[in-house]
């Protein structure tokens, strides 16, 4: 069984994960792109990184997505746990 400050964490360690999941992949399609665009061979010294709002709204969408994740899993377990 789970201690209420563990489920308590969860979330935010089930969100936290995601979302560097996420971030990680968004940067790697950011740079998929902006290399594709020039014709540049993908490797790691041509990354860039987003700045201003191009990064903000990259970690916008990812938090709404890591938070809907780490929501949508708690919910889940919540309902098998219900059902056990």
């Amino acid at each position: 069984m789970v201690n209420p400050m563990t489920k308590a964490n969860h979330f935010w360690i089930v969100s936290g994960v995601t979302f560097t999941v996420f971030f990680t992949e968004a940067l790697i399609h950011y740079n998929y792109g902006i290399l594709e665009t020039k014709n540049l061979p993908f490797s790691i010294s041509n990354f860039t990184f987003p700045k201003g709002k191009s990064l903000a709204k990259m970690c916008s969408i990812v938090i709404v997505a890591s938070a809907f994740s780490g929501w949508a899993i708690s919910t889940l377990e919540n309902r098998v746990e219900q059902k056990a």
